[in-house]
């Protein structure tokens, strides 16, 4: 295959990825069935008595219920809930998702709670094992691949064995 033509194609592939990227932010608010932070802002009320889903950062923990706080995108808090029968254990500064009911007093007994991270550690850690994966990957390929400049390639190394016979 021919440079100019395997440059055309990488060109096309990044407009066609760069479109779907962009067709996706302009229409993922309008389609996901959950308020936001920055819905939620304007009228909390509006939302009383519906099934909503909700993100937020844990502030207290207590035996029977943790108090959430649910910000905008600007990260500001715009509601303080309190969550009832959480089981899963999570940390003051854990990140949480809450599906339930939201009552008029600001609580909800969630029907199902995910522990995003538990604790404020949790996030450095996902980074630092995903960093250290990555970087294994990418040696172990080049162990085994170079990169041919001239053709725009990558080729398998020799494996310095030789058939002597």
């Amino acid at each position: 295959m021919h440079v100019a033509v395997r440059l055309t194609l990488l060109v096309v592939l990044l407009v066609v990825a760069g479109g779907l990227a962009v067709h996706h932010g302009t229409t993922y608010d309008e389609n996901w069935p959950h308020p936001s932070g920055d819905q939620l802002e304007g009228d909390v009320d509006a939302y009383v008595g519906e099934q909503i889903l909700l993100f937020g950062e844990v502030q207290t923990t207590e035996p029977d219920a943790i108090t959430i706080h649910v910000t905008n995108d600007a990260n500001e808090v715009v509601l303080e809930l309190e969550a009832y029968g959480v089981e899963e254990s999570v940390e003051p500064g854990g990140i949480v998702q809450v599906y339930g009911v939201l009552e008029g007093d600001r609580t909800m007994t969630p029907e199902e709670t995910v522990v995003v991270d538990p604790s404020p550690t949790a996030t450095i850690y996902k980074y630092v094992v995903s960093a250290l994966g990555g970087v294994l990957a990418v040696g172990y390929f080049f162990r085994h691949w170079r990169i041919n400049i001239r053709g725009l390639a990558f080729e398998p190394r020799k494996s310095g064995v030789t058939d002597d016979g």
